[in-house]
């Protein structure tokens, strides 16, 4: 039987913390358990027809066609009014760093799509793009792969857009999806992931069908699954896919679909609407252990919703026995109040919300939705988990802010051990405009970044970023408002805008970020930017021999550890593996006088030999240690 336990989180916000647990009325077991519908091996990319942009017509993705558009507008028109008047957290500190300027900085697909739905994900090489109708690959000094951009039938055999695209770091393959027949209970999750390390190379392909109206899916990789959440309906509904079939090429890889108890929309009179659950990202070495989080917040603007909080929940799936997957939550965590929405104003109703210049056309501030992605980050002393949505900074104001949120919760912890760590609300650091579509993540030392859209009455849409280094205080982000591109010209034909972007971290050094997002008005334009936060240097080779590398004990349960070299000053990771490959320990190490060192606890560990290694994402060192 599925385990299914509602845990209610209610944290005084100084003095105590407290939670409860109780027995939910929703559905225990998966609702939908399905073989791929289809699978198919693609040919190399390369092999597939070039796209000439100036040869492909403007699109606009429909809303007004769309049904859960219209059940998004009508959530939106009857939304209740939240009681909070003026978001606490809006930053009025001013930063007290300076931002580095980006190291590339460029175009990507400007295909004029309403709206292009950016995506992009950075591997060891390359860096790839998918937008509505196109996707592309680039080395990592901005040179575009001969051949490039395909149409998104080339792999993905047809579909209806809001793609995504990953890079497994643990496979070393790239995963690239979009959606067919959105609106209609024959809609269909199509994933393809590459055979090889090169995304120019032969495909998985398979599709799934959920059986349910399918809007706004956002992927993530988690453990032994990859997951994926959206405007699936209001019932909260989420799906896992078997990761290790599909990197195998099995045709006979599993969707599992699961409901979220507990689970709270906004409310609409006509009984469906729009919101977006987001599934947790782990980025970063090393599989990740335990449940998959899923994540998303409750407004006490809704019907029946009496406090801001942040809502979880985790699926531990297991794929060798479903019947033995555990689902847990949800967890409520109390938020400083908040308004998640901004009202619409004139043409485009519910979706007409933040001002541009030089036109009475408004655009849409992305309500209702936690932003791609969310990231969960091993640290070694703890795990954090970092997401983000669009606040309303004032009410009545028709300005948005940016509401950002830290988790944080021992290493293995379960779901009701998280605990929010900090929170702030981001705002136009230089004036009243609206800052929106907000993409954040954190690099291996704690630095966080914060990707952003401005736009306001004297801003076209334009993309900026800004964070905080961990040592900083909380709450606060601290780097000064960065440029990467200024746009030049308001959207002036409909509200459309975005849907998304996504900033992820580059996993040679773990230190640089690549963020994208769309930019401008008519026509439509993506970009493409990577840039640090951390003043450390670029990762260097480890140079280090076995004599360098010395492991003393005296009992075999207590293990001192040292690294001598003086190729580098990076921090380094040491981890510990059992003889089945299972990541047992893990640590950060930094150097002082010349030497790296860190003891390491065995004694809670079975006898038997373990391997111990140390590096950077360039080299590692690796030697056997025996317990007793």
């Amino acid at each position: 039987m599925i385990k299914v336990t509602q845990l209610l989180a209610f944290v005084a916000l100084l003095l105590s913390f407290t939670i409860s647990a109780q027995e939910t009325e929703g559905q225990s077991e998966p609702f939908i358990i399905q073989e791929a519908v289809d699978f198919y091996v693609t040919a190399p990319m390369r092999s597939y027809p070039q796209v000439n942009l100036w040869e492909v017509e403007e699109k606009t993705v429909p809303r007004g066609g769309s049904e859960s558009r219209q059940r998004k507008a009508a959530a939106y028109e009857n939304m209740g009014e939240s009681p909070s008047k003026l978001d606490p957290l809006a930053q009025e500190a001013a930063p007290t760093r300076i931002g580095r300027q980006p190291i590339i900085n460029q175009d990507g697909i400007n295909l004029n799509a309403n709206p292009p739905d950016p995506s992009a994900a950075v591997g060891p090489n390359h860096i790839v793009q998918m937008t509505n109708g196109l996707w592309s690959v680039w080395d990592k000094d901005g040179n575009q792969e001969p051949g490039f951009p395909k149409n998104l039938s080339n792999p993905l055999g047809g579909g209806s857009g809001d793609p995504i695209v990953m890079y497994d770091r643990e496979a070393d393959r790239w995963f690239i999806s979009q959606f067919r027949n959105p609106t209609s209970s024959a809609s269909e999750f199509l994933i393809a992931v590459s055979t090889s390390p090169d995304p120019g190379g032969t495909y998985n392909v398979y599709a799934f069908s959920p059986g349910i109206s399918n809007d706004y899916p956002h992927y993530s990789i988690y453990g032994n699954s990859y997951a994926v959440a959206g405007n699936f309906g209001n019932q909260g509904r989420v799906f896992l896919f078997d990761r290790e079939k599909i990197l195998d090429g099995d045709n006979t890889a599993t969707m599992v679909g699961f409901t979220l108890p507990g689970y709270t929309r906004p409310a609409n009179p006509q009984g469906n609407n729009f919101s977006a659950i987001m599934p947790v990202h782990s980025e970063g070495a090393g599989i990740a252990e335990g449940g998959l989080p899923f994540v998303y917040f409750k407004d006490d603007g809704w019907n029946g919703v009496t406090a801001d909080e942040y809502s979880l929940w985790e699926i531990e799936m297991d794929w060798e026995d479903i019947n033995n997957t555990e689902l847990t939550g949800p967890v409520f965590l109390p938020a400083a109040a908040f308004d998640s929405h901004v009202r619409g104003q004139g043409a485009g109703g519910a979706f007409s919300n933040l001002q541009q210049p030089g036109t009475s056309q408004r655009i849409d501030a992305i309500v209702g939705a936690i932003m791609y992605m969310a990231h969960r980050y091993d640290f070694g002393t703890h795990e954090s988990m970092v997401f983000n949505f669009m606040v309303e900074v004032e009410d009545n104001s028709f300005i948005s802010g940016i509401r950002w949120v830290e988790l944080r919760r021992e290493v293995g912890g379960d779901v009701e051990d998280w605990e929010v760590y900090q929170e702030g609300t981001f705002v136009d650091p230089t004036g009243d405009e609206s800052v929106f579509m907000g993409c954040i993540g954190m690099d291996v030392e704690g630095n966080m970044a914060l990707g952003y859209t401005k736009t306001g009455p004297t801003t076209f849409p334009s993309l900026y970023y800004t964070g905080r280094m961990a040592s900083d205080d909380l709450g606060v982000m601290t780097v000064a408002e960065t440029t990467v591109i200024e746009g030049t010209t308001s959207v002036t034909t409909n509200n459309r805008y975005g849907d998304y972007g996504q900033l992820t971290r580059d996993p040679v050094d773990d230190l640089t970020f690549w963020y994208t997002s769309e930019y401008s008005g008519q026509p439509r334009k993506t970009r493409i930017a990577s840039f640090k936060l951390s003043s450390a240097l670029s990762v260097d080779e480890l140079q280090a021999t076995d004599d360098d590398f010395l492991i003393t004990t005296l009992d075999n349960q207590l293990f001192d550890i040292n690294l001598a070299t003086e190729s580098t000053s990076d921090i380094l990771r040491l981890s510990v593996f059992n003889i089945a490959g299972q990541r047992v320990v893990y640590n950060q190490v930094s150097k002082d006088n010349g030497v790296y060192n860190s003891q390491v606890d065995m004694s809670n560990m079975s006898a038997g030999v373990y391997i111990v290694t140390i590096g950077n994402s360039k080299t590692k060192l690796s030697k056997k240690i025996l317990v007793k």
